[in-house]
């Protein structure tokens, strides 16, 4: 096949400008309702209070969204795929598990550290989701805790960690980041890098990572025969 045969990959739509100003207004919209749902709840929060805080109409949140339900359930949602998505590997991935179960619970640390309010929704304010939209998060929290267990698994057959039960342990590291929001405040005195690398260091502790066996140092002069 000459150069000038080979098919060309299509190319992706470029963003305007208007889709550009378009997603700016959604996420300063996404990110004031956040906080008002965090501080107060959903029951207490409303759209009034939404656009009081932005200083905007209420026709102009919803030319973006469908009301309070369909921000709630947004937050909820990207939220929740960032975290339970978190320890997917693909299959064809050859790394040992050790490496990819280390790597996966950074994601799950920088995940919960970027989403700590909304991720909370989903089981402080269960009540406020719909039926099939609840169905819908337990089937991908079913699915992140069968991938977490499963690398737990291949780790701990490599050597790579030592833990017992796979379950608890699986819940235990869910724990840990589940309840961030009682005590992570932003802009704290440890950076977000940090946090997400300490976060990540408590969870390999927590699944049993075995500690590198430190390098003995080469006795030199007197010390050489002594024990």
């Amino acid at each position: 096949m000459t150069a000038s045969s080979t098919p060309r990959l299509p190319r992706k739509p470029r963003r305007s400008m208007a889709d550009d100003v378009r997603e700016n207004k959604r996420e300063e919209i996404l990110a004031a309702a956040e906080a008002l749902f965090f501080e107060r709840g959903y029951a207490q929060t409303t759209v009034a209070d939404i656009v009081a805080a932005l200083g905007v109409t209420k026709p102009y949140l919803y030319y973006y969204f469908n009301g309070k339900d369909d921000i709630f359930e947004q937050l909820c949602w990207r939220a929740s795929v960032a975290c339970l998505t978190s320890m997917h590997t693909d299959a064809g991935d050859a790394r040992p598990a050790g490496d990819r179960l280390q790597e996966g619970l950074h994601r799950l640390a920088v995940a919960n550290i970027r989403y700590f309010r909304a991720g909370t929704f989903a089981y402080r304010e269960t009540g406020a989701l719909a039926a099939p939209f609840q169905a819908r998060l337990r089937a991908m929290a079913r699915v992140f805790h069968r991938e977490l267990r499963d690398l737990l698994q291949q780790a701990r057959d490599e050597g790579s960690i030592e833990c017992g039960n796979l379950m608890l342990t699986s819940h235990a590291i869910g724990s840990v980041v589940g309840f961030m929001y009682t005590w992570y405040k932003p802009g704290g005195p440890i950076a977000q890098d940090d946090m997400a690398d300490e976060i990540t260091r408590i969870l390999m502790n927590i699944a049993g990572f075995r500690q590198p066996t430190p390098k003995r140092r080469a006795r030199t002069g007197a010390n050489k025969d002594n024990p």
